[in-house]
This record gives C-alpha cells, structure tokens and sequence, in this order.
C-alpha cells in the first residue's frame, strides 16, 4: 500500500524514470536466471556423458554412482558440513568410494585446512600419524585411539594415503569411505583425470580395509 502511494504521488517524470529503472533491472534479472540455468544444464549434460566412459550412472542433480574396480563410489554436490566447520555453509564437490571392510569406529581423517581452532589444538582421541605428508593434510581422530593409531601407522594405508594429496583437492577418511573433495564441479568434465582419481581411492580403500584385517587376526 505504501509503495502503491508512493506511486501516486510521484509527477510524471519521476513515474517514467522509476518504471525505466524496474524494466531494466527485472531484464537484468532474467538475463541473469537464463545465464545460470544454460550454465547449468551445460553442467548436467557433462555430468551425463561421464557416466558412460566411466561405467556409472547418472542422476539428475549431478550424482554418479555405481562401482570402479569392485567397489561402490559415489561423485557429486554434496554439503561442506562434513569437510570442516569452515565449509558447512558450502557446496563442495566428491569422489568417494566405500571401503570394503569396517574401519575402527568413527576412525576419521579430517581435512586439517578446513577443520576448526578447536579441532586443531586438539580434542578426544586425536592423535598423528607420524608421517609428515599425512599429519600436514589431516587430523586423525578415532573412538579407540589405539586402534586407529595402528591402523594410520601401517606402510601400505600411509603409502596410499599419501598418493591422494594434491593441491588441487581435499583428501579424507569419514564414515568408512575415502574420498577427495573440490570446490568447483569442473573436474568431472575430464573422464581421464576422474579415472585416476578413482583409481587411487580404490587402492586407499583396499589398503585401509587389509591393514585393518591383519591387525583385527594379530589382535
């Protein structure tokens, strides 16, 4: 009602400026919705056709899923929550593949750039590998401290760990799957460089899933 007299009161010339100013900023506005909506069927369309070389099937949303080498993945948007206290108002973007075994439980390898103040001056059952590469890139955590200690320290699982970092995404370990994050969808338009990702995921989860069966028959 305010607006409706505002309105009425203004002189001519002012009405035509006022209208001039809402046609083009609703024309702003448009150009705007239709540039993101091209931008991301363009998204969905290579989402789509990655599916394909890679054996997985698609979803709409962005969502690959299926299995590589044996084992389940997952690639797509997925909230920052879990990465870190820093990303949980973020959309980041994950491969991820299960690891074919249980893990000690609530064993995590956390993102140690995106992780909290608190998180980093430590807190319950945090412990480091003593691997330089690996206590650079994360924060280990696990509810028995002893058996994810062990776990961490084997050759193989540091070994495998240690592939995974790169500075052009996130590696970690959470909820019995590993995985590598980014911060733009980008990266699947390149079936090669998704291929390796998957490939280096799968042997960290073979890693973790074996090292944890010999400790569990030396226990």
């Amino acid at each position: 009602m305010d607006l409706l007299n505002d309105l009425l009161n203004m002189v001519p010339g002012e009405l035509i400026a006022f209208i001039v100013f809402m046609v083009v900023s609703l024309t702003y506005a448009s150009r705007g919705r239709k540039k993101e909506r091209v931008l991301e069927e363009k998204r969905q369309a290579a989402w789509a056709n990655m599916a394909r070389p890679l054996g997985l099937t698609y979803e709409k949303g962005g969502t690959l899923t299926g299995e590589f080498e044996g084992l389940p993945v997952h690639i797509g948007p997925e909230n920052g929550e879990r990465m870190g206290e820093a990303m949980e108002n973020e959309t980041v973007y994950v491969v991820r593949v299960e690891v074919p075994g249980k893990l000690p439980g609530h064993f995590v390898a956390a993102p140690r750039k995106w992780a909290s103040l608190l998180v980093r001056v430590g807190v319950i059952n945090v412990f480091k590998a003593g691997e330089p590469v690996l206590d650079k890139a994360h924060i280990f955590q696990s509810a028995s401290h002893e058996a994810g200690l062990k776990l961490i320290q084997d050759p193989d699982v540091q070994q495998a760990l240690r592939d995974l970092v790169n500075p052009e995404s996130v590696s970690y370990v959470r909820d019995n799957h590993v995985g590598l994050t980014y911060l733009t969808p980008t990266f699947v338009e390149d079936a090669g460089k998704v291929r390796h990702d998957l490939a280096l995921l799968v042997r960290a989860a073979n890693a973790l899933a074996k090292a944890q069966e010999r400790l569990r028959l030396a226990a």
